[in-house]
């Protein structure tokens, strides 16, 4: 039996009980939420927030964001584009995106696959962390970047256009903003 409104939150489309955490694991977010955005499908929660690539890859990670609540985690929708401003590319092993004009840098060292409950590939995480500053004197932050990436085979058999990437930003337990 449904208990009082009070008792549940307001979470898009649907209510949720109070305390609620959003946790969901890698394969989940990709066979939930990235593949059903790619389909145009309903999504399971609206805890998304569609931007652009480009307002990614030019401001620094609070900039991003709204903080209350405590909230230490923000997903997003932003299709992959072509001409950001990446040095090297997703199948090297490094990959750098640099922040606006050198105020930062998003930093990954590898690509992890994400593996179905066969066994297939299903997706691609790629796991980025911020450092503030020039690439001479950068300073690792506390702030982190999990993209969800689809195969391009996927978007070749499924004549897809777009090429959807979800990203999840982090906030480390770090008392200082930058």
């Amino acid at each position: 039996m449904l208990k009082d409104v009070e008792d549940f939150e307001d979470f898009g489309d649907h209510l949720i009980p109070v305390g609620y955490r959003f946790l969901p694991t890698d394969e989940e977010l990709v066979t939930h939420y990235l593949i059903n955005k790619v389909f145009c499908n309903p999504l399971p929660a609206s805890v998304f927030q569609d931007i652009k690539a480009t307002e990614l890859y030019t401001k620094p990670p609070k900039k991003l964001v709204e903080f209350s609540n405590g909230e230490r985690e923000w997903y997003f929708f932003y299709i992959e584009e072509e001409n950001c401003n990446k040095e090297g590319c997703c199948n090297q092993k490094a990959i750098r995106i640099v922040v606006g004009e050198g105020l930062g840098f998003w930093q990954s060292n590898r690509e992890i696959p994400i593996f179905d409950r066969d066994g297939n590939v299903l997706a691609f995480k790629i796991h980025f962390i911020y450092f503030s500053g020039h690439l001479s004197k950068a300073k690792k932050t506390h702030w982190t970047l999990d993209e969800y990436r689809l195969s391009t085979q996927f978007y070749t058999l499924h004549n897809s256009k777009e090429k959807w990437v979800l990203g999840r930003l982090r906030r480390g337990r770090d008392c200082n903003l930058d």
